[in-house]
Order: C-alpha cells, then structure tokens, then sequence
C-alpha cells in the first residue's frame, strides 16, 4: 500500500461530541498515524510524518500579522506553508508542523482562518484541537510515560529527549498526572 493510501486509513475527523470523546479521538488519532509512520521512540521524525502523508514543506515570506504556519492546498495534495520562519526556533517550529499535521488529520475539507488573531468560537476550538494533535503526536503519552520513569519527571530532561520546547512539555506533564502543579516542575530553590 502506498503511503497516501495509507494515510487515509488514519484520517479522521473530530465533530461535535463531547469533550472526552473528542480528546479520545485526537489521542487515537495521533497514536495510530505514529504506529502507520513505523515511529517508535522519540523524538518523532517530523519530515517521515509528513513524507509519510504525501505533504509537502514550503517557506513563504508573509507580513508581520500572519500566521507562523498554514495547511494550503498544493496540487492534488497539501502543503504546510512555513511562514516567516526565522521568527521561531526549532523546537517551536516542530510543534507549529505537528499542529498543522493536525488540522490534516482532524479537519480537512473545513475552512479555518489562519490570520492571527481573527478566530471564531469554532475555529478556536479546530485550534485547541490541532494544539493537543500536535501533544500527542510529539509527546505520547506511553512514550513520556515511560522516559519519566527512566529519568524522572524533568521537563527540561524530557524536553530535550522529545525536541520539544521545556514549556511544551511541562504543560503534558502536568496534563498527565506526572506533575501535579507548576512548582513540581521547577529546580529546587537554592535560597533557603
């Protein structure tokens, strides 16, 4: 089978529903397009995801208001335009291409403004929704899991074994029960 064709067995689309539902879905969703992808460990080969759904990668210039990324329509496929992109660093800019993985997955054939700013109470929650994508597809749950045992909850240890930013990672943990607040992820205080 193809990689296109095997891509569409994973295409979903999340709609109306519940909360947990939906969020059961993002996860499933997530976890099968990594198992289809052969990915294993982290930290998640971004480019093999994105070859592996036939998208493409372009870098487009844009004004100071747009977007960082866009899924846009490239021939018979898509692409994930990458926009102004000296303005992010890497790790930011691999979850900007997990969040636009995202939408792919989750929400094709829908319409979504992408100017920054401008959004609507749907296109808020297309966008919360391609922002947990992008969580579960660079940080699964049983692979942070298990790194967490191996090296203990360190945001910035995980972080780095999963290229994604401290911050990133330390909202997952927080969402996975690994850190119960904030303050459990911070260095111990040396002034006592």
């Amino acid at each position: 089978m193809s990689s296109a064709g095997s891509a569409a067995t994973v295409t979903t689309q999340v709609s109306g529903g519940t909360v947990n539902n939906a969020h059961e879905v993002i996860r499933r969703t997530a976890e099968q397009l990594l198992k289809a992808a052969g990915v294993t460990r982290p930290p998640v080969p971004l480019r093999a995801v994105v070859s592996f759904l036939n998208l493409s990668l372009v870098e487009k210039a844009c004004d100071p208001f747009c977007s960082e990324a866009a899924l846009v329509p490239l021939g018979d496929g898509h692409a994930i335009e990458l926009r102004g992109r000296g303005r992010t660093n890497e790790r930011r800019l691999r979850f900007t291409i997990a969040h636009e993985i995202g939408h792919f997955m989750l929400h094709q054939g829908r319409a979504v403004n992408e100017r920054a700013g401008a959004r609507s109470e749907g296109t808020a929650r297309y966008e919360r929704e391609a922002d947990q994508f992008a969580a579960e597809l660079l940080m699964p749950e049983h692979l942070v899991r298990q790194a967490a045992l191996e090296v203990g909850a360190d945001p910035r240890l995980l972080a780095d074994r999963f290229d994604v930013s401290v911050q990133a990672m330390s909202v997952r943990l927080r969402r996975l029960g690994l850190a119960e607040r904030q303050s459990d992820l911070l260095p111990p205080s040396r002034d006592l």
